[in-house]
């Protein structure tokens, strides 16, 4: 599946105002190894099996939140399947260890259990948290999302109707608070996610997952392929070096590609929601200006719509998203106002897995959006899935 787009913005007398470099976008399927498709199948079928309960029950709407955590865990499965053990999920807010052993335990146990609910969402994002914290007002967040107010200048609870002053020390993950729970193991076991996966090979922070290798196999790539590209548009771009973004919507997935991408000596820096505002910067300035500095590791939350990326004429999507406005944004990072070179994008999936049916629920959803006269009531509602649109995920 391959796009074209060779202007940016309106037309005058039939002529574009601005025209940009072609733009390319390719679909990668790629096959799972035997291990991470017998974990797959597993899991999928447990999700089908509790979503068929909730439907036999007409409770589906009320268990929305347990329902968006299934299919984040179908969807990390098709990443990389130690990001549905979790092994990231209590690794942030250590800062806060000293605060949470000074708080009475009735109070580290009621913010552990708001952490501990399936129904836990993001008050920022309203997903599932991925790397889930409590503050000290018993307001859930993903770090990320939150992480700009425990550093930043608006250091005031996000939360609505909330003004608690949050700091390092006043946000817990699951593991801050259960270490300092003392003899409290058995209300812990008690309220623990049902959910486990058997320990095997595959669900380990060492395996190379199927989608890590092929996104290296494509950065390796890079400088053959951008020669030949050059060849083709009749371009001479011999004294730019070819780089790449690589998006992803978990840290831990990112984390899991910087393991390989050691070893294959390539050099990145990387850019998520939990980094300063400096080091972002530094982040940013380095990749466009060093170039032996060739991948930017960036999380889509940290992809906002000012950031200019036009040193990168390649974009790797590591994973899906239901509203393809997101996946947009992301491109046109690379591809805007500066860019001088032709910029190909690689939607990297896994065949036969939920993100086949999400690639389908995203066609349905532009469609939508573009014969839409209201455009902000069209992309607002194209955010959040619909009852019909999780049936379609489960059932189809």
């Amino acid at each position: 599946m391959n796009y074209s787009f060779q202007l940016l913005g309106t037309l005058v007398n039939g002529e574009p105002i601005i025209k940009l470099p072609p733009k390319s976008i390719s679909l990668k399927s790629i096959e799972f190894s035997s291990e991470e498709r017998a974990f797959y199948l597993k899991l999928e079928a447990d999700s089908r099996q509790q979503f068929k309960a909730y439907a036999a029950a007409g409770t589906v709407k009320q268990n929305y939140a347990n329902i968006l955590l299934m299919l984040l865990r179908l969807r990390q499965a098709c990443d990389h399947p130690v990001l549905v053990k979790g092994y990231y999920a209590e690794a942030v807010a250590r800062d806060s260890l000293e605060m949470a052993r000074q708080l009475p335990r009735e109070m580290l146990m009621n913010l552990f259990s708001q952490l501990d609910t399936s129904l836990a969402i993001c008050a920022i994002c309203s997903d599932p948290p991925e790397d889930a914290v409590v503050t000290m007002c018993g307001h859930v967040f993903c770090y990320q999302c939150v992480s700009d107010h425990i550093t930043g200048d608006d250091n005031l609870c996000p939360a609505l109707g909330c003004k608690e002053v949050l700091g390092t020390d006043s946000v817990f993950s699951k593991a801050t608070l259960k270490s300092c729970i003392s003899d409290g193991s058995d209300d812990i076991a008690s309220t623990s996610s049902s959910f486990h996966v058997d320990e095997c090979s595959i669900v380990q922070s060492g395996y190379v997952s199927s989608k890590i290798k092929a996104t290296v196999d494509i950065l390796n790539s890079l400088e053959i392929y951008h020669a030949s590209e050059a060849e083709n548009c009749g371009g001479d771009y011999s004294d730019k070096p070819a780089k790449a973004i690589v998006f992803s919507q978990w840290t831990g997935m990112l984390d899991l590609l910087e393991f390989s991408l050691n070893p294959a000596f390539l050099q990145y820096r990387r850019l998520d929601g939990t980094m300063s505002l400096s080091a972002r910067d530094r982040a940013v300035r380095e990749f466009n200006t060093d170039p032996e500095v060739t991948v930017m590791l960036m999380s889509l939350k940290a992809g906002n719509l000012g950031l200019n990326m036009v040193a990168a004429c390649h974009v790797i999507l590591l994973d899906l998203w239901w509203n393809p406005t997101t996946e947009d944004q992301a491109i046109d990072r690379a591809h805007r106002i500066g860019q001088t070179r032709p910029v190909t994008v690689s939607r990297l999936t896994i065949k036969d897995t939920v993100e086949d049916r999400i690639l389908a629920l995203q066609e349905e959803k532009r469609k939508m959006v573009s014969s839409a006269f209201g455009e902000d009531q069209a992309g607002a509602h194209a955010t959040k899935l619909t009852m019909e649109d999780l049936r379609y995920l489960f059932m189809a």
